[in-house]
């Protein structure tokens, strides 16, 4: 199932890529809007789960997969306009796509994240959620920030990594992580806020998940 959705997200990302190089710019910056409206709902909910504590912790992929994305810039900037700072960084190994094994965040990767940033209000992946097994489900220190991750094919002008959503499920239950973004539309896209156009746009391409409690 991994290889998969690595195979899919490796499609996706490739045809994104194709698209791009034959676009006038306007076009371009068409495409990207849905990655930067990622961003600025992403950077409104970090807001609302840290409180007064305004530093966060980001997992990132490493030079292995290129510069930083168009999501993870788009991010940097929305977090900094709502006073947030990014203190520490984790780029990630997270595997090569065009050869067999898994793909993504690998448990040590996120544990020493969470190690890293004990004193931070929150933690965001950008990477999908961390590969954990069982026997790593009792390491999470049961006290960590909030983690919220990005697992979507796309992060602009990069390949994102995909979650399964029952894994996702999984570890919310757990309280691993408190929020998921996920490619999909949202039920209620259409009755959007006009008001709001990047909640909207948002909407329209993403999921939010959550624990329900």
């Amino acid at each position: 199932m991994k290889t998969i959705w690595s195979c899919c997200a490796l499609l996706l990302w490739a045809s994104a890529i194709l698209l791009l190089s034959g676009c006038q710019p306007k076009e371009v910056q068409a495409l990207l809007e849905p990655s930067q409206a990622l961003a600025s709902v992403l950077a409104d909910e970090t807001t609302r789960l840290i409180g007064v504590n305004k530093r966060v912790a980001l997992i990132t992929h490493d030079k292995s997969w290129g510069e930083p994305s168009t999501a993870e810039e788009a991010l940097r900037a929305a977090l900094k306009k709502q006073g947030i700072t990014i203190d520490a960084v984790k780029a990630a190994n997270l595997g090569n796509p065009m050869l067999s094994g898994e793909v993504g965040l690998k448990a040590a990767d996120f544990l020493d994240a969470l190690d890293k940033s004990s004193g931070a209000g929150a933690v965001i992946s950008l990477v999908g959620a961390p590969l954990l097994k069982d026997g790593d489900i009792g390491r999470v220190p049961s006290g960590h920030p909030p983690v919220l991750v990005v697992a979507t094919a796309s992060l602009g002008d990069k390949m994102g990594v995909r979650t399964d959503p029952v894994q996702l499920a999984r570890l919310l239950d757990a309280r691993i992580i408190q929020l998921a973004v996920i490619d999909g539309a949202e039920p209620a896209a259409a009755g959007a806020a006009k008001s709001d156009p990047q909640r909207e746009l948002f909407g329209q391409h993403y999921r939010i998940l959550r624990r329900a409690d």
